[in-house]
């Protein structure tokens, strides 16, 4: 019990600290929130001088990006060109942080998947140099190699003109940042009218200085994360055993793939067929051929693909976002209940690529409620010897009258 409990302590930090990782700064609560295009427009209505819009416009910025249809508009509506000036330099799109070499142990430490670090890595940047004991500490906490290596070859994210008009927006502590300045460098130059730009965004004289003395490093670009570690796919004319779902003695063969329920024949567990190709419509669905060369088709997941059933070395995929399936108007007006039962395939990655129902179909667009909103759940992926592996999984969701899906 005390295990399941640690389990799921460290499952939640690693959604929250995700959670913190990926969301957006929060703006301080003694600066408004950005002007709206409606709040600029009824200014130019209301004939406001010119002066003070773009005052306004250089204090609080705007929350929406001035593309040149919204440009025409303002244009229409009166914007002289100080005022397209200003909204044309008045918005910046928020700019996640880069990570924190806690941030990166305290990941490590609750056991998220290393892809899913190595991927904040590559697309956020970090804001530290790690040295080779912080390397130590984080492979022996369980870090991949991959991760590792992306980390020793990484320097600091240098801050952009735009990241730090950011910061002064939502972050009190100048001095702060002004230490981070120093720490991470910058990527512009800091000529007369960078510096004013932040002066009037509220940028005190420390601030200036540092960012004044800083060092220019090139820009940081994000990275594509390497291509994930997929089974193998099999190609027209492969030999293919037949994999059985739990409760199944057989498995069914359509005469046409738009049709399910002409089913053609069953073949036994463990027969083997040749794969032909996959189906583009209905998915899920893939062609063989059967005895002397007979055509058919079968649901994909009764192909095996190399793909893991936990046990026998697997640890089972654990589910980190589970959104419930909608009770549908029509099952609650006709009082259906009842509970769906899905054979699903979880990929190294942790999204549900394949589905199958199980059980017998409730009707009223239960059953396409229940494998519409699987689809979106999220995993971390099934492993063997610390490697992610597709695996197979049941699921139950259960319907229940004015209360929704368990």
């Amino acid at each position: 019990m005390l295990g399941n409990m640690l389990t799921g302590v460290k499952r939640m930090l690693t959604l929250l600290l995700l959670a913190g990782c990926l969301a957006a700064p929060a703006a301080a609560q003694d600066r408004r929130p950005p002007l709206s295009i409606d709040e600029v427009h009824d200014m130019l209505t209301q004939s406001t001088p010119s002066k003070k819009i773009v005052a306004t416009i250089q204090k609080f910025g705007i929350d929406f990006p001035p593309t040149d249809d919204v440009l025409q508009k303002f244009r229409k509506w009166g914007a002289d060109r100080f005022v397209l000036d200003a909204l044309r330099q008045g918005w910046h799109a928020d700019i996640p942080k880069p990570l924190s070499a806690t941030q990166i142990r305290m990941l490590v430490g609750a056991e998220t998947p290393g892809e899913n670090i190595l991927r904040l890595v590559l697309t956020r940047g970090i804001d530290f140099r790690p040295s080779q004991d912080y390397l130590d500490e984080i492979r022996s906490l369980g870090a991949p190699d991959a991760l590792v290596s992306a980390l020793r070859a990484a320097t600091p994210r240098p801050f952009s003109k735009e990241e730090l008009l950011q910061e002064l927006g939502t972050v009190k502590d100048q001095d702060g940042i002004a230490q981070e300045v120093r720490q991470r460098g910058v990527d512009f130059f800091a000529g007369p009218d960078s510096l004013e730009a932040l002066r009037k965004a509220g940028a005190g004289t420390s601030l200036l200085d540092a960012v004044r003395d800083a060092r220019i490093e090139k820009p940081f670009v994000a990275k594509a994360p390497p291509a994930p570690t997929m089974p193998p796919s099999l190609a027209g004319g492969d030999s293919v055993q037949l994999i059985c779902g739990p409760g199944d003695s057989d498995v069914p063969v359509f005469s046409v793939p738009g049709d399910l329920g002409k089913i053609a024949t069953h073949l036994k567990c463990g027969e083997r067929v040749t794969f032909v190709e996959k189906v583009e419509s209905p998915p899920g669905v893939d062609k063989i051929l059967y005895g002397d060369h007979i055509e058919g088709f079968v649901a994909a997941v009764y192909l095996d693909e190399g793909v893991a059933a936990p046990g026998a070395g697997v640890t089972p995929p654990t589910v980190i976002l589970k959104p419930d399936p909608p009770y549908t108007p029509a099952a609650r007006d006709r009082g259906i209940e009842g509970v769906v039962t899905l054979w699903i395939t979880i990929d190294t990655q942790g999204n549900v690529s394949d589905v199958l129902e199980k059980s017998q179909p409730l009707g009223s667009g239960l059953d396409q409620s229940a494998i519409d909103t699987v689809k979106k759940w999220k995993f971390n992926p099934a492993k063997r010897d610390g490697v992610p592996v597709a695996a197979r999984v049941t699921v139950e969701i259960t319907f229940k009258r004015f209360k929704g899906p368990n």
